[in-house]
């Protein structure tokens, strides 16, 4: 019951996003049924003419049938037209939400994301959009209207009684319908299970080709014999069951056709034109109905359908980022753990993060650990890329886990080991830092770090992963766009992993230089001294684990 409701209630949902594209296909939807359905009214017309002696009725009745022919096909594509649009609309919709939602998943969910999984749901809400909207709205648009269209001709050109007829027969008959086709649905489930295991047993069979003996083969055969056996079978039933259904369906159409017509024609005042329209309109009822079994299915899956939808189309709500708290503007930075844990990245008994990191502007602020302490995972929290719990991360004494994730990615850049480069322009690349940056700034950026050779060759494509540059080009391209960026705080990791000694060097050159400029924060495995120099102010603190614990440790500032 509550998953029946939340489909209601996502339809609904869906029904006020896209009022515009609904409204127009329920509109031409009724402009069809319309049509189709006056066909009966005008032979009425036309026979109650002729009946009368007037051949001037079949002028006007051969217009308005040629009219009818024309206008239709018009309406029912009209109608296929804005549906596909929606279904096009729809699944561009899908397509962008789940886009968002991957790419605005957190480092610790993106670690976990299976991008085989992600592309299967939004296959699955894509396929729904087309079953829902071609197959289940159209087919029970086209039943429902139809029957409400006949009756209201009914009604308006015969009487209120021959409405009502009309219109409970089509109930009955539609019930009938719809419980035959229920009770053959396990019956072509048991189809469906014998087909696949057919399929399943060849395919075994030519995956292992070869012969063990004679024996073994004759077994096979006549396994796979029996398994056809039993397929042919059910098949055949349901063969059966399809034949006796249908000679029932005509008895009731039978029945309800001759005492229906037979009750009007034994009324002396009964045109022949209303003989006509009742037959018309019976044997067009029947025909849509009949069309009821066949989309019995994708009625029945209209729920998983908008379901499906409706989780592809989620939204979440969209958050200002407001103006960034009053942390931000600061020279100094303190970032203190306590009991910060970051179980969603890594194992259970991942130890808890314990200390301060001071970040102090004007110097080389440097934190060092052994491989795999958490020295990363730190960094990624103080940016917001993996969340805190409540009073467990503090900035400047203000609660981190208050602070909107997007206005920390904004203040703190991050120019990760695994460098993200897209195989695009020079100017591409910088431009995922400051999308509006001009061609002034992006220079300047590449001139701070040692790059200004591209200043002229910003069109340059550096390839895939930044390929065509040099393992320093790279680190350097990376440091320019979070530049670009515009943050307060800069964190380098592992900056030096993978150059040479005198890339090194030059990389750590254009550190100390920046470090005049803004707040940076470098994480590293060596010692900083023989890199900096030992002339740099460094700002040193260590990782260390004790007791289950890892402690965040300053050190004395260096000179």
């Amino acid at each position: 019951m509550e998953e029946k409701t939340n489909a209601s209630h996502y339809l609904l949902l869906l029904l006020v996003r896209y009022k515009y594209h609904f409204f127009s296909v329920v509109t031409l939807a009724c402009l069809t049924a319309i049509l189709n359905t006056s066909f009966g009214a005008m032979l009425k017309w036309l026979t109650d003419g002729l009946q009368k002696g007037s051949s001037s009725v079949l002028f006007p009745f051969i217009s308005l049938f040629a009219l009818q022919r024309f206008l239709l096909p018009i309406t029912g594509a009209s109608g296929a037209l804005i549906s596909n649009r929606l279904a096009n609309k729809i699944e561009s919709d899908i397509r962008k939400s789940w886009y968002e939602y991957v790419v605005g998943l957190d480092y610790g969910s993106s670690k976990l994301k299976n991008s085989g999984e992600y592309q299967k749901k939004m296959q699955e809400a894509v396929a729904s959009v087309r079953t829902l909207l071609n197959n289940t709205l159209r087919s029970l648009l086209s039943i429902t209207l139809d029957v409400i269209s006949i009756t209201l001709f009914a009604i308006f050109f015969i009487g209120a009684k021959a409405g009502l007829l009309l219109l409970f027969f089509a109930i009955f008959y539609s019930a009938f319908v719809i419980k035959s086709t229920r009770k053959r649905m396990p019956v072509m489930k048991e189809i469906a299970q014998s087909d696949a295991e057919c399929a399943a047993f060849m395919h075994d069979s030519f995956i292992n080709s070869g012969v063990i003996s004679p024996d073994v083969r004759k077994n096979r055969v006549n396994q796979h014999e029996i398994l056809l056996s039993k397929l042919e079978g059910r098949k055949n039933f349901n063969s059966r069951k399809l034949f006796f259904d249908s000679s029932f369906s005509a008895v009731i159409c039978l029945s309800a056709s001759f005492f229906l017509l037979t009750a009007y024609y034994q009324e002396g005042s009964t045109s022949i034109g209303v003989i006509i329209m009742l037959a018309t309109s019976l044997a067009q009822l029947i025909v849509q109905i009949n069309t009821l079994g066949f989309n019995y299915r994708s009625i029945l899956s209209a729920r998983i359908d908008i379901m499906r939808i409706s989780d592809g189309l989620k939204i979440k709500e969209k958050s200002n980022s407001g103006a960034a708290p009053p942390i931000f503007g600061a020279k100094n930075y303190i970032f203190s753990f306590q009991e910060f844990m970051a179980s969603d990245v890594s194992a259970d008994n991942t130890p808890s993060i314990h200390g301060s990191i001071s970040l102090n502007y004007g110097m080389i602020n440097t934190l060092r650990g052994t491989s795999g302490i958490g020295k990363s995972t730190a960094a990624r929290a103080m940016r917001g890329e993996l969340r805190a719990s409540a009073r467990q991360l503090l900035i400047n004494g203000m609660d981190s886990s208050g602070i909107q994730a997007d206005i920390l990615l904004e203040k703190i850049g991050y120019v990760s080991q695994d460098n993200t480069i897209f195989n695009e322009s020079i100017i591409k690349n910088l431009r995922y830092g400051k999308s509006n940056a001009t061609q002034n700034e992006i220079v300047e950026s590449l001139s701070k770090v040692g790059l200004g050779k591209f200043s002229n060759s910003l069109e340059f494509v550096v390839g895939e992963k930044g390929g065509l540059l040099s393992g320093g080009e790279r680190q350097r391209l990376v440091i320019a766009r979070g530049l670009l960026q515009d943050c307060e705080i800069l964190i380098l990791d592992e900056p030096f992993s993978g150059l040479d000694e005198e890339m090194a060097y030059e990389l750590a050159g254009t550190i100390v230089s920046l470090a005049c400029e803004m707040c940076i924060f470098v994480i590293m495995h060596q010692r900083p001294e023989p890199l900096f120099g030992h002339n740099s102010k460094i700002n040193q603190h260590t990782m260390e684990e004790k007791g289950g614990r890892v402690y965040i440790s300053n050190l004395e500032e260096k000179f």
